[in-house]
């Protein structure tokens, strides 16, 4: 049976855990990378989401706050947030996806897809 002691030590470890899993939106640290992969995104796309208000922002209001995106058109705009492309695993890309009308996001999104192996 696990004392007192134990429990409070395992539920700090399993809070730093999942601490660093997260990290606040920071505009210069969501462009950190070489083009292709970004070190920060992964772990600050939840705050944005959260507590920035992304639907109702023009097109120089997102270059603004985002940078350039990926991949673009008149319809959307595609930040990549993680990609795992290593043989012997499935593929995987995350990205964020905003939706524009009118140069306006009209939506939010995260799209996740692994390709599984048959």
């Amino acid at each position: 049976m696990l004392n007192k002691r134990t429990i409070a030590l395992l539920s700090l470890i399993i809070l730093l855990f999942t601490a660093c899993s997260h990290a606040k939106f920071d505009r210069d640290n969501w462009n950190d990378g070489d083009g292709l992969t970004f070190a920060y995104r992964n772990k600050m796309v939840e705050d944005l989401l959260q507590n920035y208000k992304l639907k109702g922002l023009r097109y120089q209001q997102v270059i603004h706050l985002l940078h350039r995106p990926q991949q673009s058109n008149p319809t959307q705009m595609i930040y990549e947030i993680d990609e795992v492309n290593k043989p012997g695993q499935p593929h995987y890309v995350k990205q964020l996806i905003l939706a524009m009308k009118d140069s306006v996001v009209i939506d939010a999104k995260i799209y996740e897809h692994t390709d599984k192996k048959k």
